[in-house]
């Protein structure tokens, strides 16, 4: 955590921000956040959850994304996505307990997609990162077949 600045204080850094260039990437979940979506929407108030991602970077540096992800019905497709991604969920069956799966999220692997749009209308200035979570295959067996 870094210190409070005083208004007489000088600034050096000029970014911390790493920008992620689309492509496939082995990520592990650092931590989650708990919260309340503050989006000037109809999701408003709703609980969500931010999903922290450390991931490997082409150059070896490492980079962390955050994915927001609102405790909603309407977003229950992302949930499944992110706990198919992890092996958490199989695919066609439920997942039994949202809260506990939550909690077992920091240290989990995954795959995921990264890919860049352009914002519309007012904001269209802008470019936003999507993370797509890809399902988990499970292990082959390298033993092959049977004796």
């Amino acid at each position: 955590m870094g210190n409070v600045l005083d208004l007489n204080d000088s600034i050096n850094q000029e970014s911390q921000f790493v920008d992620v260039p689309e492509g496939e990437y082995d990520a592990r979940v650092d931590h989650v956040e708990a919260g309340y979506c503050q989006w000037a929407n109809e999701y408003n108030g709703n609980p969500m959850r931010s999903v922290f991602l450390n991931l490997s970077m082409p150059d070896g540096s490492e980079a962390q994304l955050r994915d927001d992800l609102v405790l909603n019905s309407d977003f229950e497709w992302k949930l499944s996505q992110l706990f198919l991604g992890t092996g958490q969920k199989k695919k066609g069956e439920p997942l039994p307990n949202l809260g506990r799966a939550l909690n077992e999220l920091p240290g989990l692997t995954c795959r995921i997609r990264v890919k860049k749009t352009q914002g519309k209308g007012d904001k269209a200035d802008k470019t936003y990162t999507n993370i797509t979570y890809l399902e988990k295959k499970p292990a082959a067996n390298k033993w092959g077949g049977g004796f």
